[in-house]
């Protein structure tokens, strides 16, 4: 069997509280069950996955205990990292122990335009993000920022880069920045197609001038956050489980379709 890839995002729901423009989550994801993740959970640690990334969807408004899968796949062994848009995390997220690494979202230091990009009706999202920057400040935990990089914003990246080499400077710790190209897939990139799809060749430009211009930071091109050599996607879509990209998803071996088949005797230590 070919080794899976090192790292699992897992779109743990698809339900989200807010409304991106270039959301790239499909309506046709369900809602894993606690046991359902768990499972999960078991089959990569047993595949040899090193790092597992809970998205959705936000994973904070999972319908089940997410701190507890948090918990249990660092039981496990996994660097557990949570991809999310910074609203429901809880009071002393910054101290979370079954938490590695979070990974927000920054689309431009113009408050304007990512708001616009990313809708909150409740607050400004960007206010959100960086009270949360400001809390991981200085706790020695890392943090992953991560731009969908669109027609809107293409003039506000160098600011971003800015910001994040002064976080970094005083006391922050960024792990990476992912620059993500805006594809038109999803509930939300469907829709705005129009707007923000830039050219391949544009995007490419723009991305290796960043890297060339801020040798201090680590910086991934993502020209199809569908497709990595490191990465596979885990979600369930009417009942399957199914591994891959959202828009070319394959189901798992049969065996993962149905998850309390998995070992039910070390999932029912588990639970």
């Amino acid at each position: 069997m070919i080794p899976l890839p090192p790292i699992a995002v897992i779109f743990l729901t698809s339900r989200c509280n807010m409304v991106c423009r270039f959301c790239a989550t499909d309506n046709s994801v369900s809602s894993m069950t606690f046991e359902e993740a768990l499972a999960l959970l078991l089959f990569l640690k047993k595949e040899k996955v090193s790092c597992v990334v809970f998205g959705g969807g936000e994973p904070f408004v999972w319908k089940h205990d997410f701190l507890l899968i948090t918990q249990k796949a660092k039981e496990m062994g996994f660097v557990v990292q949570v991809g999310t848009n910074g609203i429901s995390m809880p009071d002393g997220f910054e101290n979370i122990d079954s938490i590695d690494r979070y990974v927000l979202p920054i689309d431009s230091m113009d408050a304007a335009i990512h708001n616009h990009l990313r809708n909150y009706p409740k607050k400004e999202h960007l206010s959100i993000i960086l009270e949360r920057l400001e809390k991981l400040r200085g706790t020695g935990r890392s943090v992953t920022i991560s731009t969908v990089v669109n027609r809107t914003n293409l003039e506000n990246l160098p600011e971003i880069a800015n910001f994040l080499h002064n976080y970094n400077h005083d006391g922050g710790l960024v792990h990476a920045w992912h620059l993500y190209r805006f594809i038109p897939e999803g509930r939300g990139g469907r829709l705005s197609a129009g707007q923000l799809a830039i050219d391949l060749e544009i995007y490419h430009q723009v991305c290796d001038e960043l890297k060339r211009k801020n040798p201090h930071l680590v910086i991934y091109k993502r020209p199809n956050m569908y497709s990595s050599k490191t990465v596979d996607f885990y979600w369930y879509s009417k009942h399957k489980l199914m591994v891959g990209s959202q828009p070319f998803g394959r189901p798992v071996r049969s065996n993962l379709s149905e998850p309390m088949a998995i070992e039910r005797s070390l999932l029912s230590e588990l639970l």
